[in-house]
């Protein structure tokens, strides 16, 4: 009975795990990967993200770095609204967008590719601009 119990449970975990919808745009999709970051959702920032070891590392970078914020700092970072945004489309399958986060006032941007018809952020670029 028990061993039922736990097959269910195990079958319920798995089939509620949190799925979430692919970006239909590039716009879409930075905003996904953006808001994802700037809450602490990195499961779901991952999501947005082509997997690559590089922007493994730097969204694990950054999930460090969100951990050692104060309790204020986070609620302060949650609480901001994306400013001054510009779209650069590089081509039909790259686009670039430029932000300002309210909470803080460094120009940013990312990097949306479309690969395998999924819109996807390219971490990296918003680190090495060259690429």
């Amino acid at each position: 009975m028990k061993f039922k119990l736990l097959c269910l449970l195990l079958i319920f975990t798995a089939c509620s795990s949190q799925k979430y919808p692919p970006a239909s745009s590039a716009i879409e999709a930075a905003s996904e990967f953006i808001d994802a970051c700037k809450m602490g959702e990195f499961k779901k920032a991952n999501f947005y993200m082509i997997q690559d070891e590089e922007n493994s590392k730097l969204l694990k970078q950054a999930q460090t770095k969100f951990q050692s914020f104060d309790l204020e700092e986070k609620r302060q970072l949650a609480s901001a609204s994306l400013q001054n945004i510009s779209i650069e489309n590089i081509s039909p399958t790259e686009v670039i967008v430029y932000y300002n986060n309210s909470s803080e006032k460094e120009r940013r941007k990312v990097k949306a590719v479309l690969n395998n018809n999924q819109w996807l952020i390219d971490f990296k670029y918003s680190f090495n601009p060259n690429l």
